[in-house]
């Protein structure tokens, strides 16, 4: 049995998922259904946001869960967690509504149930007890307190997350939200930016579909991460971390990425790679982009290196779940130009192609363990100096 003890402070992301309307379902709908319903949606809440982050607890109706300040090199990947977590749980609601045919209260009443989020960034020590974790500290109390606020009242979005001025620091400076402060018994004044999530669910759905599947793929290859969806997400999209497996052997800068119009990374964004053994390694343009499922990019890139002029494809990486803590990498690639010569020398070039992301996915794989292994250490210590 551990022994019960506090780790040193730590300081990172709290981020509490609240499913609204829980309480009047719950109480004006039939017990064992309602729970069935709540406990359905609050593992899907889970497991969209755990990993990248660690899971606290359920409380309720509301999933906690932490991230230390180095997990998001990028805020934005916070943001993209939280916008996935929102589009997943609304399609789900669907679904369930859609295909259930009880007629009881509860199956009755899922469309009234919605999701926010609080996430706060702050200092707090890690309390461990017989193996579980818990957090404790004046930033945790807060993020709680935030649960109950004003957002709501006079026609304010109902689905939203609420990113305080702490957390904002961490985020893009383009991510403009509408300023909010809530007041409270011994924090004063907390400032933050509401988020609506309404428009991003619309936006989300609409978007336009560009994929590349199977049967049409000039180039597919396949590899097996060691790291849930979301994760996977970050070392394949984030250029630092790309940098890492992918480009390290043509040269040591990160891809070069124009952000989309709203200043994010999505459709609409470009990256230059200059990587490679052409003149013109490689342009992307992100047509679409679903966090934490896939991407697609129309490219321009050299099929044959420096042997034949830059060609026009579109690309595709589909992010598919193993399990709970493994994710299948799918890459595929079509030409767009169906000519003869074309096509010839993609069939001489696709060896390199596939031969090049063999090495780049072996490579990810050990820079993943080696993360692994070195946030294990970087735990363990931690966790002996609580004890000691």
């Amino acid at each position: 049995m551990s022994r019960p003890g506090s780790s040193a402070t730590r300081e990172g992301y709290l981020l509490l998922a609240d499913i609204s309307g829980y309480t009047e379902f719950l109480t004006g709908t039939e017990l064992e259904h309602s729970h069935e319903i709540i406990r359905e949606l609050t593992t899907l809440i889970r497991q969209r946001l755990a990993p990248p982050m660690r899971f606290v607890k359920l409380e309720g109706d509301a999933v906690f869960c932490y991230a230390d300040g180095t997990t998001f090199r990028d805020g934005e990947r916070l943001v993209e967690m939280v916008e996935a977590c929102y589009f997943d749980f609304s399609n789900r609601l669907l679904d369930m509504a859609r295909g259930t045919t009880c007629r009881c209260n509860a199956c009755a009443s899922i469309g009234s149930l919605g999701l926010k989020f609080i996430a706060h960034y702050g200092s707090f020590v890690i309390e461990r007890d017989d193996g579980r974790e818990d957090l404790a500290g004046p930033a945790i109390i807060l993020a709680h307190r935030l649960l109950k606020n004003t957002i709501s009242e006079g026609g304010g979005p109902q689905a939203y997350a609420l990113f305080t001025d702490a957390c904002l620091q961490h985020l893009p400076p383009s991510l403009a939200l509408p300023a909010h402060i809530e007041a409270y018994e011994s924090f004063g004044e907390t400032k933050g930016g509401v988020h609506d999530l309404a428009p991003v669910l619309i936006a989300m759905r609409e978007q336009r579909r560009v994929h590349i599947g199977a049967e049409d793929a000039d180039v597919e290859i396949t590899f097996d991460l060691p790291v849930p969806p979301a994760s996977a997400w970050q070392y394949w999209v984030d250029p630092i971390e790309r940098q890492r497996w992918a480009c390290r052997q043509f040269g040591k800068d990160p891809d070069e990425v124009v952000r989309n119009a709203r200043g994010r990374y999505g459709s609409g964004a470009k990256t230059h790679c200059g990587h490679g053994p052409g003149p013109v390694w490689g342009l992307r343009e992100c047509v679409d982009w679903r966090p934490f499922e896939y991407f697609s990019s129309h490219t321009t890139t050299p099929v044959a290196g420096a042997f034949l002029r830059p060609q026009a494809a579109t690309e595709t990486v589909e992010f598919q779940p193993l399990g709970e803590h493994g994710t299948r990498i799918i890459w595929r690639f079509r030409i767009a130009n169906r000519g003869r010569l074309s096509l010839l020398a993609l069939r001489v070039f696709r060896p390199f192609w596939l031969a090049f992301w063999r090495r780049a996915g072996a490579a990810l794989v050990s820079i993943i363990e080696e993360d692994a292994a070195t946030l294990g250490v970087d735990e363990q210590a931690v966790s002996e100096r609580s004890i000691a």
